[in-house]
C-alpha cells in the first residue's frame, strides 16, 4: 500500500508538471515526462562502486514497477532515509536498458503527482516514430538512416542489382560520434553477427536519405507473444531483441527502424569505415539508370582529398562491373 505524501515542486518544471495535474492535462504531463531527467535511487554500495547498478523497483499487484522521481528532493519526499544516494538517467536512456517488458515505470510514487505508466507508454515516449520526430521537430531535415552490410549484401546489392532494402537500419545521426569499426558494431548489439567486420577490420555501410518516413517502423515488440503483448508492440524477435525502439545495447542510445522492401532512393551510397577510423565513399546508387555507379578513390596524401576528410572520387564514377576488382 502506497502512503500518499504531500509534494512540493523543487523548480520550475516541477511546478509545471504539478499544475498540469492539477488540471487533469495528461497530454501535457506526458509530453513534460518525455524530456525529463529523473533520479532512481541506488544503493550505497552501487553509489561507491563496490557493487553493480540495479534498477530500483517495486511490487504491485500485478506487477513489477521501476521506481523513478523527478527530482532529488521528490525522492527523498517518497523515500525519506531509506535512501540518500541516486543516479540521474533520461526517459530515453530507461528505456534503452529496460530490463523487463512487462514491468511498469512508477513516477513518483507516494507523493501527490505521481504516474503509473505502462511500458509500451515508455516505449513510445522515449522514442517516438519518425513521423512524430518530424512533427515535433520539423524544421530538422530529412532523416539519414544507415544499415551495415554483409559481403553478400553488398553483391546482392552491387552485382544482383537490388534497389530495396528490408530488415533493420538505425538512424545514422545517433552514431555520428562512432569513429571505428568494432565499436560501431558493439554499440548496435551486432558483435555476434559474422561478416560485419572484414578481414582487413572495416565495415561496409549502406547510408540513404529517408523518403516517406510512414515506411519506417519504430519496431515495438519483444521476444515473444507475452512480452510484445506488454508492450502493445507488433514485433517478435529473437534476443537480445528491447523491443522498445533502440538497438539492443544499454549502454546506447541508438534509434532503430524496421522496413519492409523500401526501394532505395536516388543519391543512396555505400561507405567503407575502416579500421584507422577513416570513411571512403565506395558506391552510389543512380536512381534514374537504376545502377550503382563505382567511386574512385583517392590515394591517402593525394591534394584532391575532399575538404571534409572523406575520400574524393576520381573522375566520374563508373558503372559497377562485378568481375573488375575494386
Amino acid at each position: 500500500m502506497i502512503v500518499v505524501r504531500e509534494w512540493e515542486p523543487a523548480g520550475p518544471f516541477e511546478q509545471m508538471l504539478g499544475s498540469a495535474f492539477e488540471g487533469d492535462d495528461l497530454s501535457l504531463c506526458l509530453a513534460l515526462l518525455r524530456n525529463a531527467e529523473f533520479a532512481l535511487p541506488i544503493s550505497p554500495a552501487a553509489a561507491a562502486g563496490e557493487e553493480p547498478v540495479a534498477w530500483p523497483t517495486m511490487a504491485g499487484d500485478d506487477r513489477t514497477w521501476l521506481i523513478a522521481y523527478t527530482s532529488q528532493e521528490a525522492m527523498r519526499s517518497g523515500v525519506g532515509d531509506a535512501s540518500r544516494h541516486y543516479r540521474i538517467v533520461s526517459m530515453v536512456e530507461m528505456a534503452a536498458g529496460w530490463p523487463d517488458p512487462r514491468w511498469g515505470l512508477a513516477v513518483n510514487p507516494g507523493l501527490l503527482v505521481s504516474f503509473f505508466l505502462e511500458s509500451g507508454t515508455v516505449a513510445r515516449l522515449a522514442v517516438p516514430s519518425m513521423t512524430q520526430d518530424l512533427l515535433v521537430e520539423p524544421g530538422s531535415g530529412v532523416p539519414v538512416v544507415q544499415k551495415l552490410l554483409r559481403p553478400a549484401d553488398l553483391h546482392d546489392l552491387l552485382a544482383g542489382g537490388v534497389s530495396r532494402v528490408s530488415g533493420y537500419c538505425h538512424h545514422a545521426l545517433d552514431v555520428a560520434h562512432i569513429a571505428t569499426p568494432t565499436v560501431l558494431v558493439e554499440a548496435l548489439g551486432q558483435s555476434a553477427e559474422e561478416g560485419l567486420v572484414t578481414h582487413e577490420g572495416s565495415v561496409n555501410i549502406l547510408r540513404w536519405r529517408v523518403a516517406g518516413p510512414g515506411l519506417y517502423r519504430t519496431p515495438y515488440g519483444g521476444t515473444d507473444e507475452e512480452t510484445m503483448t506488454a508492450v502493445a508492440g507488433w514485433v517478435i524477435e529473437e534476443p537480445p531483441f528491447v523491443g522498445l525502439g533502440l538497438v539492443p545495447n544499454v549502454d546506447q542510445v541508438i534509434r532503430e527502424y524496421k522496413v519492409d522492401g523500401v526501394g532505395l532512393p536516388h543519391g543512396t551510397e555505400i561507405w567503407e569505415l575502416t579500421a584507422a577510423g577513416v570513411e571512403y565513399r565506395r558506391a552510389v546508387y543512380d536512381g534514374d539508370l537504376e545502377r550503382w555507379m563505382l567511386v574512385h578513390i583517392v590515394p591517402p596524401g593525394d591534394a584532391a582529398r575532399a575538404e571534409d576528410g572523406h575520400a574524393a572520387a576520381a573522375g566520374p564514377p563508373g558503372p559497377y562491373d562485378p568481375e573488375q576488382p575494386r
